[in-house]
């Protein structure tokens, strides 16, 4: 009976720890996935202790969903001896073959679907990846492949890319994607080499030349606006003047009329005093002309 119990005791043991084999704890920054009797559960488990039913039941997948993965195409160097022959070349939109490689950034968005496709979405990514990088050279000319299409062949690839996953149901999400490298082939590199050489020295002069006629444009510019202003300002003078005169003369001609006598006389007399400080205190007159030195007393003091 002794020997039963003992026997017993073994056997409680490995059910208590088939139960507590259900047992897991999920760290920040992954999800777990989980497969009962080889159907997926819907929603995966996030961050926190959890408990499964026993191994054999339930299967628990980790997926890491704050890792960034990176997923290279495409060849800039020579090819080497297992790789093909062709490998990285792509043809652009003038016909020209370029040897380029492109890197994608992505991360997990739906851990659901990304366990259930997880072989297969490396080699499809890879294959999506090449046949977007394909197509974007394809519009381009080697020529803005080469200075300023980069960015542009960049854009494309993450949008097209982003409109397959999304068709296939691959789970990921593309952060960034990028042309590392772009180049002619090494036996035509020199002429290319060249012949962006000389384009280079073109814009140059182009942006030199554009830099000239700014500056020179901005300065005539400014002598001309300067030269309105003057004018402006003599002709806002002249004109003020003008109706200065005008307004004077009105005011004579209405005190003309009032009295034309006192009017003559006062004109004489106000002459006299324009005219006396210009010629020196000396006056010279007739002895029959009748004159009022009074309007000589301030100049006199």
């Amino acid at each position: 009976m002794k020997k039963l119990r003992w026997v017993w005791i073994p056997a409680l043991l490995a059910l208590i720890g088939y139960g507590l084999s259900g047992v897991l704890s999920v760290a920040p920054g992954e999800v777990v996935v989980v497969r009962r009797f080889g159907r997926v559960v819907p929603r995966p488990l996030q961050p926190g202790p959890h408990c499964l039913l026993p191994i054999g039941i339930d299967q628990p997948t980790r997926v890491r969903t704050d890792t960034v993965r990176r997923l290279e195409v495409g060849l800039a160097g020579t090819p080497g001896p297992d790789d093909l022959a062709d490998s990285g070349e792509y043809i652009t939109g003038d016909l020209n073959l370029l040897r380029a490689r492109g890197v994608v950034q992505y991360r997990v968005a739906d851990p659901v679907a990304f366990t259930l496709r997880a072989r297969e979405i490396e080699p499809m990514l890879a294959r999506m990846t090449e046949a977007s990088l394909s197509r974007s050279l394809s519009r381009l000319t080697i020529d803005a492949t080469l200075r300023t299409g980069r960015a542009e062949v960049a854009r494309d690839m993450e949008s097209d890319l982003s409109r397959a996953i999304a068709r296939y149901g691959l789970g990921i999400s593309i952060l960034s994607v990028s042309l590392t490298d772009a180049r002619p082939p090494s036996e035509v590199a020199p002429d290319f080499a060249a012949a962006q050489s000389a384009q280079s020295e073109r814009d140059s002069r182009i942006r030199e030349a554009i830099t000239y006629e700014t500056t020179t444009l901005t300065a005539a510019k400014a002598a001309a606006r300067a030269k309105s202003e003057q004018s402006r300002a003599r002709a806002d003078r002249a004109l003020a003047l003008g109706k200065a005169r005008v307004a004077r003369f009105s005011a004579l001609l209405t005190e003309a009329a009032a009295s034309r006598r006192l009017t003559v006389r006062r004109l004489y007399l106000d002459t006299l005093r324009e005219l006396w400080p210009k010629v020196r205190r000396k006056l010279i007159m007739t002895p029959e002309e009748p004159v009022d030195l009074s309007i000589l007393e301030d100049s006199l003091k």
